[in-house]
């Protein structure tokens, strides 16, 4: 008997369906818009990661290379380098002996849209001896280094954006002594991934 006279009234069973209707489209359409707002909110981190460019920490391997071949002139070496928003950038590499280089110290620029210029300098803080085979002073428990000495080290490359989070890049190296003198040049590539 109630459910015949619910179903008779007007406001009854009826109106019941109806707001049942629009509270379940109400709900539909809340959930649509809370997957379009995902979706705005995924597409814009994409456009801020895309945007930023090289802006960010990157970890790296870089490889001395002979500048005529560009045969590798041994293992490849890490470092990090952080690129500062506004152009400038932080580096430290393993490749000297510990406590000798300094953290590098630079400026980059966009050249291109995915193509960029980087340039640093470093401070090498006190010599260390060649250690090369074939040399009659070579040991083989030291690293593989053609000395340094004391003073500076500069290094400019092109880097190319591979992605949002690779990286090449491909350029010279110079050393300077104390003095100012460059006693030193070569070239090298690197390749790199962002670190998160």
């Amino acid at each position: 008997m109630i459910w015949n006279t619910s179903r008779k009234t007007s406001g009854g069973f009826r109106g019941w369906r109806t707001v049942a209707m629009l509270g379940l489209a109400g709900v539909l359409l809340a959930a649509t818009g809370r997957t379009v707002s995902a979706q705005s909110g995924d597409d814009a981190n994409r456009e801020h990661e895309a945007r930023k460019g090289i802006v960010g920490v990157w970890t790296v391997q870089v490889t001395v290379r002979n500048c005529d071949t560009n045969l590798p002139l041994g293992p490849a070496t890490h470092s990090l380098v952080t690129f500062h928003e506004g152009g400038t950038l932080s580096e430290s590499a393993l490749a000297f002996a510990p406590g000798q280089r300094g953290a590098g110290h630079g400026t980059w620029t966009r050249h291109g849209k995915r193509t960029y210029a980087q340039d640093f300098v470093a401070l090498l803080l006190f010599d260390t001896p060649a250690n090369l085979p074939g040399t009659p002073t070579f040991d083989p428990s030291l690293p593989i280094s053609p000395g340094f000495f004391a003073g500076w080290q500069t290094v400019t490359h092109t880097v190319t954006l591979n992605g949002t989070d690779h990286l090449t890049s491909a350029g010279t190296n110079a050393f300077y002594n104390i003095n100012g003198d460059l006693y030193s040049t070569g070239c090298s590539t690197a390749v790199a991934q962002r670190f998160k």
